[in-house]
C-alpha cells in the first residue's frame, strides 16, 4: 500500500494511507480492525485482546527517510482516515506528504474476519515461489524483489511485453519477504507456492 502523508507527535507515528484505502487485515494493533458505530465513535469488531498487533514494513519513503527499512508494529488504525500508528522515538512533525511502500508482515496475520483474507502463516517458508503477470496489464511493469525493491533496483521486471514470471527455487524461501511494485495501482500478478 502506499501512503499518502505521515505525522509524528508525542512518540507516536501516523501514516495515512487514505480513506477507503486500509485493509482489514495486516494494519491492526492489539485490538483488531476499528470500525465506527452510527455516532461516530470507534468501535472494536474483534474484542479486547491486549495482544500484541500486526507488524508493517516500510520504505520507499523521501521524506521520511528515517521510515526505509523499519518493521513497525502497529498500536491502533483508524478506518475512516485510512490509517494506523505506531511507537516511533522521533521529534515531532506536523503532517507530511509523502508516498512512502507499506507492506503488511503477512507471517503476523491470524487470518482474517471469518478466515477469509489469504495470507502465509507465521515462519512458513516454500521450496518454490513463482511470481506471473496478469494478462490484464497490457505494458505495465511489475518489479519484483526484496525491502527495497523499486523501479532502478529490483531482481526482475515482469510484464506481457518482456519476462512474464520469475520462478525462485531453494529450501527455505520467506514468502512475507518477496516484495512487488507496479507502474499501476491495478496491476495484478499470480503466485505460485510449493512448500
Amino acid at each position: 500500500m502506499i501512503a499518502e502523508s505521515f505525522s509524528i507527535s508525542n512518540g507516536i507515528a501516523t501514516i495515512v494511507l487514505g480513506p477507503n484505502n486500509l485493509p482489514s487485515v495486516g494494519y491492526n494493533g492489539p485490538d483488531g480492525f476499528n470500525n465506527v458505530n452510527s455516532n461516530g465513535s470507534p468501535m472494536d469488531l474483534y474484542g479486547n485482546n491486549r495482544g500484541q498487533g500486526q507488524q508493517v514494513t516500510l520504505w520507499g519513503w523521501s521524506v521520511a527517510t528515517y521510515f526505509n527499512g523499519l518493521t513497525v508494529t502497529v498500536l491502533d488504525n483508524n478506518p475512516t482516515a485510512g490509517s494506523f500508528r505506531f511507537s516511533f522515538n522521533h521529534a515531532n512533525a506536523a503532517s507530511t506528504a509523502d508516498t512512502g511502500n507499506t507492506a503488511a508482515d503477512i507471517s503476523t496475520w491470524s487470518g482474517g474476519a471469518s478466515g477469509s483474507e489469504p495470507g502465509i502463516a507465521g515462519g512458513e517458508h516454500f521450496r518454490v515461489v513463482r511470481i506471473e503477470v496478469d494478462q490484464a496489464n497490457g505494458t505495465d511493469i511489475v518489479y519484483v524483489g526484496d525491502l527495497n525493491v523499486s523501479s532502478t533496483r529490483y531482481v526482475a521486471a515482469l510484464s506481457l511485453a518482456g519476462q512474464l514470471a520469475i520462478e525462485v527455487a531453494s529450501e527455505n524461501i520467506p514468502g512475507d519477504r518477496i516484495f512487488m511494485v507496479s507502474t499501476a495501482d491495478t496491476d495484478k500478478v499470480h503466485v505460485s507456492l510449493i512448500m
